[in-house]
């Protein structure tokens, strides 16, 4: 059978992955090559996150937790920006100087009180108010995100270029333009308000 975890466990799953990338980088010495490896590793798992986050939670927070979906999607949004602001500021220090680690402190203090914030406010009303099937379908389109991601993760470890969070979001929103995704987002809509049966096509 195939292993299908719920969007909570996925999306849980990436925030402890960008907390561990980024306390590794701590751990290791000042000017040490794997710190900006390890940074690059933190950025795809952000721009990733931040994209499926948009592309499809979003949706069902509006759906399944409607009174206070303006303000939490706004807040999710807010604290994504400035993650990715900070990941930006980070990606032109150099990794021996002394700002790198404040920096780097900032970022994971940020990703921690966004992960806090979600799995204390969100995840616990989602659970209540969508079906498991609902929640594990949510999933899986988490995780195809990922499998969209894996590619550039790639591309991005072999690359000396350091503006990788842009060049990350950017991709992910032109995958996001096209057709087929397009129509995705359109059934999944569909779907969350009980127009359709999601396919996860």
């Amino acid at each position: 059978m195939r292993d299908r975890r719920d969007v909570v466990t996925v999306v849980m799953e990436q925030h402890r992955e960008m907390q561990r990338a980024l306390t590794e980088v701590l751990e290791l010495p000042a000017g040490e090559p794997r710190r900006r490896e390890r940074l690059k590793g933190a950025a795809v798992t952000l721009a990733c996150h931040a994209a499926a986050v948009e592309r499809h939670l979003h949706h069902a927070v509006r759906r399944y937790v409607p009174d206070d979906a303006d303000w939490l999607v706004q807040q999710e949004a807010t604290d994504l920006l400035r993650a990715e602001e900070t990941m930006k500021d980070l990606e032109f220090t150099d990794t021996d100087s002394g700002e790198f680690d404040p920096l780097v402190r900032r970022l994971l203090v940020r990703i921690r009180r966004h992960g806090e914030g979600k799995e204390s406010e969100v995840f616990p009303r989602l659970r209540t108010a969508a079906s498991p099937g609902v929640l594990a379908d949510l999933g899986d389109a988490v995780r195809r995100v990922e499998a969209e991601a894996a590619g550039l993760r790639v591309e991005v470890e072999g690359c000396r270029r350091r503006d990788v969070i842009d060049r990350l979001l950017t991709a992910l929103a032109e995958q996001d333009a096209s057709p087929a995704v397009y129509q995705q987002a359109e059934q999944f809509d569909r779907f969350l308000t009980g127009d359709t049966k999601w396919t996860g096509a």
